[in-house]
């Protein structure tokens, strides 16, 4: 039951869609549903002039995109958010709220919801210039072209909708519940590319994907095969549809600019003893469930530099799982294939070995 609990923290569980949000366009491969953004939009607008209404705000977080968030987020209550929103412009930052189990969110985020009051129409342009790219007619080749390349032959990458709002969030991207988000506003926070678009959608689709094919296996895991497995989820995404480089694996395409994970790489030898330690304390007995999801939190999910504090908004794009699970799975299918790839994927403990002998041959 722990390893359950920890897997559907960790890889984000798809579950299928509530089968309530409103669909923008349809495309032969994807759903992307975009319909809160314009309600959001309009809001900024009026609050800007001094127009807004609080029903506004309850019907735009009543739409089934936001509820989504919400879930996503584990939001239970709308007030504060409506309370906040409604004196976005005046608000001190001490005055901002935190919602249970997200303290530091809203007032992570104010700086760009201030920027987006300032400037609606900036985003009023992003958005059109999002909309530009998915209806492109080349978009969801080339962003398929990337996803299969790092998915095994019989995964199943169709029926997954892609929502995208103004998110209240701080994760520009991610896989929930049967589907994907893309944050607007994550274009600017992160200084993304919307060209860039269809590698975001694959990076995302690619969880799912993933999950799915690792259901009928990944339940029956130890904690150390699952410790082992969590690391291909956002590795090989990275790898496949980021066109990441990392100490050990290589970027996909040459062609392409790499993803830059210089920091994390910078600090390969650490992360990899903390690696070894804590499949040292897995299989001694001295490192249970919980305390291995306190380590995934803490450690390899932090996304703080070292000179940060924890009260900080985080400086780095990417988390450890992200560059380790790259070099981890993505040097495994550089140096023995997509074949060897996939079956470490399916046998964690396989997948040590193979990377043991890489580091060893390569340092």
């Amino acid at each position: 039951m722990k390893q359950i609990i920890l897997f559907s923290i960790c890889f984000l569980l798809a579950q299928g869609t509530n089968g309530q949000e409103q669909q923008t366009i349809l495309t032969e491969k994807i759903d992307f549903r975009t319909s809160s953004i314009p309600l959001m939009l309009n809001f900024l607008r009026d609050l800007k002039n001094g127009e807004a209404d609080r029903n506004q705000l309850v019907d735009i977080f009543n739409h089934p995109d936001y509820d989504y968030e919400f879930r996503r987020y584990g939001i239970s209550s709308k007030e504060p958010l409506i309370d906040y929103f409604m004196q976005l412009n005046t608000i001190d930052e001490a005055d901002i709220p935190t919602l249970p189990g997200r303290e530091s969110m809203l007032k992570n985020n104010h700086k760009h919801w201030l920027a987006a009051y300032e400037n609606p129409e900036y985003y009023q342009e992003l958005y059109d210039r999002m909309i530009a790219v998915v209806t492109e007619d080349d978009t969801f080749d080339r962003a398929y072209a990337l996803l299969k390349m790092g998915l095994p032959p019989d995964a199943d990458i169709s029926s997954i909708p892609l929502i995208s709002t103004m998110s209240i969030g701080m994760s520009f991207g991610y896989a929930f519940d049967g589907a994907t988000h893309v944050d607007l506003m994550g274009f600017d926070k992160h200084n993304f590319s919307v060209t860039a678009l269809p590698e975001l959608i694959a990076h995302e689709i690619h969880h799912i994907a993933m999950n799915r094919w690792a259901g009928s296996f990944a339940d029956d895991f130890t904690l150390e095969e699952l410790f082992i497995f969590m690391f291909s989820i956002e590795g090989l995404a990275i790898k496949f549809c980021n066109n990441a480089e990392g100490v050990f694996s290589k970027a996909i395409d040459s062609t392409r600019s790499a993803w830059n994970l210089s920091y994390l790489n910078e600090r390969f030898d650490e992360t990899y003893e903390v690696f070894e330690n804590t499949l040292a304390k897995i299989r001694s007995g001295e490192m249970s469930g919980e305390e291995l999801e306190e380590q995934w939190g803490k450690y390899w999910l932090n996304r703080h530099t070292d000179e940060q504090s924890p009260d900080e908004e985080p400086l780095l794009g990417q988390s450890r799982n992200y560059s380790f699970g790259n070099d981890l799975f993505g040097s495994i299918y550089d140096v023995y294939g997509a074949e060897a790839l996939f079956d470490c994927v399916r046998h964690p403990l396989k997948a040590t070995e193979y990377f043991r002998q890489i580091v060893a041959i390569k340092k």
